[in-house]
């Protein structure tokens, strides 16, 4: 165990982009069809669970669509996996796909926009969506696809402004089986390994699915050291939220644990930076709206008071331009009549 206790560092701190960039008008026309991902790796609902479990793993995607007769019936995700590992039925990865697979299966459109699509994932509980046209799949897209579709229109706080510090973890000497029932029991998607104490790995639902049921192995004589992920991509607390997405792309994971020190004390997903990202974006939209309305109101010239309709002045400015205008009128007749006497 002693050489999996060094964490990858990715070490300075980058610098946050300034925090005053405004919101393009034109954010609600990015869509769909400009950012998912057209190869999509699909399977049949008779295929067996350790069959599309090979293809996720030879492909490197976290999902299958599943297509019968042209249509698209199901998905199956690592998540369904991870409930078949939880189960602790040696024979699961022979059930056919139709056992595990989520349907029917939310789809979007092609011409969504992709604040839709996060709205769409979010409500649903979900990572990827299918996406169609009429009835034919045409791509797919994923949470990492609308982050990084959205996550340039903006500048965002600091990682720990969003992560979760409720970190599930456990000896790196427990079995798999264990591991992925604390899992599945907690709605996580990945446990904090640890040995003496020591931050040592992280185990992942990609963990489980490559190297546990893509291998035939036998989750309750596998040890999560065996299987984990290490070392541990880390980044300070300090770390930007727009630095920590470019991050995770780089290195091709789906979270990030927090190290304050040596000591872990949140995590970051993609879940989080796509949450954080549409607030804001809604935010600065309802700000800018606000901004619009507010500038399109009618003011008095006097005092700047709002004004209805078809009023050029407001009431009190009213009543005091008319005690003016009969004291300047008055003021007139008298000097005219001055002057008629003279």
């Amino acid at each position: 165990m002693e050489n999996m206790t060094k964490t990858r560092d990715v070490g300075a701190v980058e610098k946050a982009v300034a925090s005053g960039l405004s919101l393009p008008d034109n954010h609600h026309e990015l869509v769909i069809r400009d950012i998912m991902n057209r190869d999509v790796v699909t399977a049949s609902s008779s295929d067996t669970i350790l069959a599309a479990s090979a293809k996720m793993s030879e492909n490197n995607v976290s999902c299958v669509v599943v297509v019968d007769n042209g249509r698209v019936t199901g998905i199956l995700t690592q998540k369904d996996v991870l409930g078949g590992v939880a189960g602790e039925d040696p024979d699961f990865h022979l059930q056919k796909v139709s056992k595990r697979m989520s349907s029917p299966v939310a789809v979007i459109s092609a011409s969504w926009s992709v604040m839709e699509g996060g709205k769409l994932m979010e409500s649903k509980g979900i990572k990827r969506l299918p996406v169609v046209e009429g009835r034919k799949l045409v791509g797919i897209v994923t949470q990492t696809d609308i982050t990084r579709g959205l996550i340039s229109l903006i500048s965002l706080r600091c990682v720990t402004d969003i992560m979760s510090s409720n970190i599930v973890s456990m000896d790196a000497e427990t079995n798999v089986a264990k591991a992925a029932h604390i899992m599945s029991s907690c709605n996580v998607s990945s446990i904090v390994a640890e040995y003496q104490k020591r931050l040592v790995g992280i185990l992942t639902e990609r963990d489980l699915l490559k190297r546990v049921v893509a291998l035939s192995k036998n989750p309750a004589q596998t040890r999560v050291a065996d299987v984990m992920s290490f070392p541990v991509t880390s980044v300070p607390p300090s770390y930007s939220i727009l630095s920590a997405s470019n991050m995770m792309e780089k290195m091709h994971v789906h979270r990030l644990v927090i190290v304050d020190g040596k000591k872990a004390c949140g995590i970051v997903t993609q879940t989080d930076i796509m949450w954080a990202v549409r607030s804001e974006l809604e935010r600065r939209g309802e700000e800018r709206q606000g901004l619009i309305a507010e500038l399109l109101v009618r003011r008095c010239p006097e005092c700047a008071a709002p004004l209805g309709p078809r009023q050029r002045y407001c009431l009190r400015c009213t009543r005091k331009r008319s005690s003016r205008t009969r004291r300047e009128h008055q003021q007139e007749c008298r000097k005219t009549q001055r002057l008629s006497v003279g």
